[in-house]
């Protein structure tokens, strides 16, 4: 077991994660900038470690610039990260054309659900790239832009379209996904396993041919015997371990897909009010951001872990 100063060290060198640290960072910016309670709270631990503190006004500016540096910093982190979502979608789509069509699987939510994720991972790469193609002109350097400072508005808020886009289907990839993983789904597209109703075939066979053996395959021809009925209770005991564990991975693959969809869902609030869909306070976007951030994380640092564990 990885110990939490390891992870923590791999979470904080990680690209990814040092991208989540810098967001965090910037939604916590924002929630002082926002609200009048943090901003005092603020105020107030200035005051105590600091004999002369500038005012209200000179405090906000340095927020204003603090959050505008941090959200520089996160781009130059994802400046290619482009290429990971459109080689996702091409592999995802190239699986889904090569995969043999089953007759037996009829679900619709089956078969829409993986095209949602195409669209996710497609409409993502869009937002990364107009996003990277703007950020010559992030810098403020004079006579360095790709667009123009006419057309990097315009750029600027399709690639936030793009963004809600790609949220948009994958708050619906996610919670399609949930019913299917109960109903024990199959596995991604393109794996070596079987299909959804295959799977279960298989499942349901192979638990037949387990309460089959307990009779067909004993140690024993008495059916009464000691040793065929603790070879019975031990068939049991292990007929519903496999249960179990099959129960807690359906479990664990519902929280995931949960926890994707909420984070999904609370950041359609950023590009939805930066694009003028959604009309909400900024302090409003800054707390989604602030706990979609920590959602997010959860997975990198589960991530990290692993890793660090199996080195």
């Amino acid at each position: 077991m990885a110990s939490k100063f390891e992870t923590f060290i791999k979470f904080s060198t990680d690209s990814v994660g040092l991208e989540r640290t810098f967001r965090l960072l910037q939604a916590t910016v924002q929630i002082f900038s926002s609200y009048t309670l943090p901003f005092d709270l603020l105020l107030f631990t200035l005051s105590l470690w600091a004999t002369s503190i500038p005012s209200s006004s000179g405090i906000r500016s340095t927020l204003g610039l603090l959050n505008q540096r941090l959200g520089l910093a996160r781009r130059y982190l994802r400046l290619f990260r482009f290429l990971e979502s459109f080689n996702a979608a091409q592999k995802l789509y190239s699986q889904l054309s090569s995969a043999p069509s089953s007759p037996q699987e009829k679900s619709a939510i089956a078969k829409i659900t993986p095209w949602l994720d195409v669209f996710a991972k497609t409409f993502n790469g869009m937002y990364f790239l107009l996003e990277a193609s703007t950020l010559p002109h992030a810098l403020q350097i004079p006579g360095l832009s790709v667009w123009g400072l006419e057309r990097e508005r315009v750029v600027a808020i399709e690639a936030q379209r793009f963004w809600l886009f790609a949220l948009v289907c994958g708050l619906l990839h996610n919670l399609l996904q949930i019913p299917l993983a109960v109903s024990s789904a199959p596995p991604p597209v393109g794996s070596a396993s079987t299909t959804t109703s295959e799977k279960q075939d298989s499942q349901t066979e192979a638990e037949k041919k387990d309460s089959e053996n307990v009779s067909e395959k004993g140690p024993t021809d008495d059916m009464n015997g000691p040793e065929f009925r603790e070879w019975t209770r031990n068939r049991v005991k292990e007929v519903k371990e496999r249960t179990r564990l099959r129960r807690r991975q359906i479990l664990t693959k519902v929280r995931k897909l949960g926890r994707g969809a909420a984070t999904n869902a609370l950041d359609i609030l950023i590009p939805g009010t930066f694009v003028g869909w959604i009309n909400v306070e900024p302090g409003t976007v800054s707390v989604a951001m602030f706990v979609t951030t920590i959602l997010t994380s959860m997975d990198v640092w589960e991530r990290c872990g692993r890793e660090v564990a199996g080195n």
